[in-house]
């Protein structure tokens, strides 16, 4: 992995913004910690980790913090509580959570808390980086609004004898908050007119404040705000504001990408009398977002490369199953598609079926290649490779649980598989895939002890068992390809 300074956009001013960013881990898995930190630093963070909500809270009284990234699922005090506590007492913490169920309940509990964002297991490292990029960007963002806000309300609240001294405090901030842009538009239609307009509207649009205060908002050619608020308000609660990525259009006609957030402003009557834009450049982030999804590209590139070289490999030593792996991997990224699991989870399932056998190395070549019935000795050694292939790759810090699958993939839902003889959900939902794929591609293929079986056979075999040895749902999504889809293996001739 390349360090952070060599990766596309990355100038030395972000990195020293970084720099100044602490970042604490919370989670009970020292494997995951030890990734997520790992990362965070490669990418110029300051990262501290916690074990528990109760070591969390030390590093939060003890240290300045400015994100939290925590597991939702921990013994003792839940993720979820630690979260309340931060938003709770450390209002300025931007708060992500971790979870490794993809479940929009929890999701929906998690942002209605107070979370700025959650994230799933097993971890999308683009979509980590970015999501922690979002948090912090919008923690400043809502920083600034605070302020502002603060300033705002006084001058509608404050009587005329006070009006120059509040307008001087709301000067101050506008002229202070060079890089976020405040326009302040009276009514809600394009002909109201523009009553604020601040420097770090003119840096972000190109006019000067003379040029558009008291003329129509329609000048600025600003995002509609329709459906945004209505024009008379309850009294309940504070106004709905709408925040949301968006072009602006410059002066000159270029456009820009902005972070915009739209807050409408009562009178003490609870009608709608302006609306306030707060608006950020997010055109930088947006650059290096783009940079980094090509870098991580260019990263899965190589890694799939070096799979299929090591798939290769394998099967100089076993001639008699030469393009299996390949075979195997092409069913249950099908399967895996029928069934609509998510592409990054398919990516991964790819990869650990292009070198599920990678065990079969420590296996002697006259065992794989012997023609004829295996004794049951020789068979306890074949059973090894499984665990053989996980203690080889345990160790490489994939983006998926590569090893696992690898593990996993001659478990069984009833425990008559092997290794370990673990049942039903303990066993990944990728290796209950790769164990169907594996055992039709094998039934339907030509072994040195048998010839093939035919693909029909290998259907009904899996058939026969689904829902006791093999996942109901993974074994009619493979049959529905064979027979509805019409998938085929192709062999080398």
């Amino acid at each position: 992995m390349p360090c952070g300074s060599c990766l596309p956009g990355r100038e030395d001013s972000d990195m020293e913004e970084k720099q100044r960013h602490t970042i604490l881990v919370v989670d009970d898995e020292e494997p995951i910690r030890n990734m997520v930190h790992q990362m965070l630093e490669i990418f110029g963070y300051k990262c501290l980790c916690a074990a528990d909500a109760s070591e969390a809270r030390l590093f939060l009284q003890n240290d300045t913090i400015h994100l939290v990234l925590c597991d939702i699922n921990m013994p003792g005090e839940s993720g979820l509580e630690l979260i309340k506590y931060v938003i709770e007492q450390y209002p300025d913490i931007a708060t992500v959570m971790v979870t490794g169920v993809d479940d929009p309940g929890v999701a929906e509990d998690a942002i209605r808390i107070g979370a700025y964002d959650y994230i799933i297991k097993p971890f999308d490292h683009r979509e980590m980086l970015i999501g922690i990029t979002n948090a912090l960007r919008r923690r400043q963002l809502e920083q600034d609004n605070r302020i502002y806000r603060v300033g705002l309300e006084s001058l509608v609240k404050e009587r005329t004898a006070a009006l120059q001294q509040s307008e001087a405090r709301l000067r101050a901030i506008f002229d202070a908050a060079e890089h976020v842009a405040f326009i302040l538009a009276g009514g809600t239609g394009p002909e109201g007119p523009v009553i604020e307009f601040s420097p770090g509207a003119e840096r972000l649009l190109g006019y000067r404040a003379e040029e558009v205060l008291g003329k129509p908002m329609a000048l600025l050619k600003l995002p509609s705000i329709e459906g945004v608020c209505q024009n008379n308000y309850t009294g309940h609660g504070r106004p709905d504001a709408k925040s949301s990525e968006a072009t602006f259009i410059r002066k000159n006609g270029e456009q820009v990408s902005v972070l915009s957030t739209i807050y409408p402003l009562f009178s003490p009557a609870r009608t709608l009398t302006a609306v306030l834009y707060v608006a950020i450049d997010i055109s930088e982030r947006k650059r290096a977002e783009r940079d980094l999804e090509a870098s991580m590209g260019r990263l899965r590139e190589a890694l799939g490369g070096t799979i299929e070289a090591i798939a290769r490999i394998m099967e100089t030593r076993d001639p008699y199953t030469a393009g299996h792996e390949q075979r195997v991997a092409k069913l249950a990224v099908a399967i895996a598609t029928e069934m609509g699991l998510a592409s990054d989870r398919i990516e991964g399932l790819k990869m650990a079926s292009m070198i599920h056998d990678l065990g079969k190395v420590s296996i002697p070549v006259a065992i794989l290649s012997k023609p004829g019935r295996i004794s049951p000795i020789e068979f306890e050694l074949i059973k090894t490779h499984a665990a053989a292939g996980y203690e080889i790759l345990k160790d490489i810090k994939f983006p998926w649980p590569i090893a696992t699958m690898v593990l996993q993939h001659h478990e069984r839902l009833d425990g008559s598989g092997y290794p370990h003889g673990i049942r039903g959900d303990c066993i990944l939902l990728e290796a209950r895939i790769l164990g169907v794929a594996d055992v039709v591609e094998a039934m339907s293929s030509h072994r040195p002890y048998r010839p093939a079986l035919g693909t029909e056979a290998a259907l009904s075999e899996v058939e026969s068992k689904k829902g006791t040895i093999y996942d109901k749902e993974v074994v009619e999504a493979c049959l529905r390809l064979f027979r509805k889809r019409g998938f085929k293996f192709t062999h080398a001739s």
